[in-house]
């Protein structure tokens, strides 16, 4: 029997340390070096995380938690939390993991908010703090099939914990290829690759840990030339308020001028590109 509770604390703990370390270690490298940062870029991120760390303790807290828990009570058997369901829940948490991460990207309404990790132009480690203020409010959504085949609600949060810090590391241009660990786990190349905005690199890569999903259903894509990183259409805007609300400005714009409740449904539900009878491009 593990202390699940403890055990996600401390999965906390240690990532948020690491996670300022690498970045520390990182902005040192370029001061010293010189090398070409934007940092108005970085203080956004910064700032959009300290917000985003009050957001997300305040839905974990009231909606999460407690919405898994509800389902789970519809669960026909319960699994005991131990070293090997835990293991266990993290395998499974990986695979739903891809399927929300690649809903994410294909579905405007998960879009607007994932959209905000992906609107920087620069690449570094603080582009992992860059995530959107209410996130959390829906992501839980994906996992609710964990819940009905029993897990602990508390077992599920670990587990996916875990799927997110192990991708704490991978923000960074500082680490090149790493061979074949790019064929089996998600490294810096591979998110690289993700964070990208060219042509045949966008979509694609949407593992947490294991590249297995990608490889399975046509996603994966190795990095073979230079990242050009931020979105098709940059959104060009430091602003923490603004990079998080400009997309769901767009989708109230684009219900406003839509003609028909299908019109409606595709403006929030269709693909981030998709708009009937209103020309707009992707960003």
């Amino acid at each position: 029997m593990i202390d699940i509770n403890e055990l996600g604390k401390s999965i906390e703990e240690i990532d948020f340390v690491i996670l300022i370390i690498l970045a520390t270690i990182e902005m040192g490298i370029d001061i010293t070096y010189r090398n070409r940062r934007n940092y108005k870029d970085t203080v956004a991120n910064i700032a959009i995380a300290f917000v985003y760390g009050f957001t997300s303790l305040a839905a974990v807290y009231f909606i999460v938690f407690n919405s898994l828990e509800f389902f789970s009570q519809f669960s026909l058997m319960e699994v005991e939390t131990n070293i090997w369901t835990l293991i266990l829940a993290i395998a499974i948490a990986d695979f739903i993991y891809y399927w929300e991460h690649r809903a994410e990207h294909r579905i405007r309404f998960f879009w607007a908010y994932h959209s905000v990790h992906h609107s920087s132009t620069d690449y570094n480690y603080t582009v992992a703090l860059r995530l959107s203020w209410i996130e959390t409010c829906f992501f839980w959504i994906f996992y609710i099939p964990m819940a009905l085949l029993g897990f602990d609600p508390m077992l599920i949060l670990v587990a996916l914990q875990i799927t997110t810090a192990y991708q704490t590391w991978i923000h960074t241009q500082k680490i090149g290829s790493l061979r074949i660990l790019d064929k089996i786990v998600n490294t810096p190349a591979l998110h690289r690759v993700h964070h990208a905005s060219n042509c045949h690199y966008v979509d694609k890569n949407y593992g947490a840990i294991f590249m297995i999903w990608d490889r399975l259903f046509g996603t994966y894509q190795s990095e073979n030339e230079k990242p050009v990183y931020g979105l098709t259409e940059n959104i060009n805007t430091n602003n923490p308020v603004k990079i998080n609300v400009i997309e769901y400005q767009r989708i109230g714009k684009y219900m406003i001028q839509s003609k028909s409740l299908k019109d409606i449904w595709i403006s929030i539900f269709g693909s981030p590109e998709s708009q009937p009878n209103i020309k707009i491009k992707r960003y």
